[in-house]
């Protein structure tokens, strides 16, 4: 069987051996929205949970827009253009308006990467600001955030909806909290990842968990208590494609989103797979390995307890952080647990989530990160998907199973 597989911003391909039985794990087929602008403009009437856009906007004076960074795949430029033109004929056009990228502490993007999240024209037009989490941030609602969204009237978020490994689902209330707040603020945050009563993450922490998610929680109440007053949702496939909008209150709208995405990325498991071969879905999704450790949460969850998983992801970015690799220092899980709660670091975290899966299941990683760096999160480090697969075929023995993820960060294994 052949396999084609997102690699950057190009793809690879390569042959299963004979008698493995395949399934692939992909989100079922949803149709692209005929007119993504048209249907935002029919919640911007009639909104989920709240009152018509109208109303609320021509009550502020300055408005943010909070959008993603390139991170997050959100289809942004399809929309933004009606959002502002909305804005405008409202009286709020782009001496009143500023968009801020909701970056957390990801590392600055480029002018060209900007310009492709919101458009050229918009980004020419509009005053168009990268958060900076170190930089000055102001308290607004008990949280500090960065000082465009703490001083404006009317705080708009736009955001990518999918499962999430930590806060349950992305988007939402996650743009404010940890997309425009203080470092500090982010490093409280994903704190509350670690469970208060032992050792290792909280149990309520996870994909597709939002009861009793503190993480979920506190982004939730930030959201609110900044007063969010608008939140456009969307849900994108691999192509950056939209394919379900919507709009309103922040945690009704939101809510109503995720639950689309259960149904969309939700995708049982028969049984534990002894190989699991898995991209991150191409660029952006594996720009380094910090954004491709998501993918490889999903990837691990379809394996079983010492099964071979293949993560394909090139990482042009590199780690994602240079203090990242620090943390394989620690001698085990319990030196790093310990470590985090000394002094919580949000990449100690992931490090800590890498360590748990390469002790559970044997794990090749495809990139160009050099091999000693994939050695030391306990990976193997393959030059190619032949060799990739052939690590597998020895790993796993005698295979009974094997599961692909063209995309493992569109499907949540349940």
């Amino acid at each position: 069987m052949r396999i084609w597989l997102k690699f950057g911003a190009g793809e690879i391909e390569g042959d299963l051996p004979d008698g493995w039985g395949v399934t692939e794990m992909a989100p079922p087929y949803r149709p692209a929205l005929e007119n993504p602008a048209a249907r935002l403009e029919a919640f911007l009437d009639a909104p989920v949970g709240g009152p018509p856009f109208d109303d609320m906007a021509n009550r502020w004076n300055d408005v943010c827009v909070v959008v993603p960074d390139i991170t997050r795949k959100a289809g942004v430029h399809l929309i933004l253009a009606t959002l502002l033109a909305r804005l405008e004929r409202l009286g709020c056009g782009p001496e009143r308006v500023v968009i801020v990228f909701a970056s957390g502490i990801h590392p600055p993007q480029t002018e060209a990467q900007k310009k492709s999240i919101v458009g050229n024209e918009v980004y020419l037009r509009y005053r168009c600001i990268e958060h900076d989490a170190r930089g000055s941030c102001v308290a607004r609602g008990g949280v500090a955030l960065n000082p465009y969204v703490a001083a404006a009237d009317g705080i708009i978020v736009i955001g990518s909806v999918k499962a999430h490994y930590l806060a349950g689902f992305g988007g939402g209330r996650k743009a404010l909290l940890p997309g425009v707040a203080s470092y500090e603020e982010c490093i409280r945050l994903h704190r509350l990842s670690l469970n208060p009563q032992a050792p290792g993450r909280h149990p309520r922490i996870g994909p597709g968990i939002l009861a009793g998610n503190p993480m979920h929680e506190r982004s939730l109440a930030a959201a609110k208590a900044a007063g969010v007053g608008f939140c456009i949702n969307t849900v994108v496939d691999s192509s950056d494609t939209i394919i379900f909008l919507n709009a309103g209150e922040v945690e009704q709208s939101h809510t109503e989103a995720c639950r689309y995405v259960e149904g969309y990325q939700g995708a049982p498991v028969a049984a534990p797979a002894d190989v699991v071969i898995a991209s991150c879905g191409g660029f952006p999704s594996d720009i380094n390995f910090i954004q491709s450790h998501k993918g490889l949460d999903n990837a691990c969850l379809a394996a079983r307890d010492g099964g071979a998983v293949l993560l394909v992801s090139e990482c042009s970015g590199g780690m994602g952080n240079p203090e990242f690799l620090d943390w394989f220092g620690h001698p085990d899980i319990g030196a790093m647990d310990r470590a985090l709660r000394e002094k919580f670091v949000i990449n100690g975290q992931t490090a800590m989530a890498t360590r748990e899966k390469t002790l559970r299941c044997r794990v090749a990683l495809m990139s160009s990160l050099p091999a000693e760096h994939a050695r030391r999160m306990g990976m193997t480090p393959v030059a190619s998907l032949e060799e990739g697969i052939a690590f597998c075929r020895n790993a796993a023995g005698e295979v009974v199973n094997a599961v692909i993820f063209p995309d493992a960060g569109l499907v949540m294994p349940i």
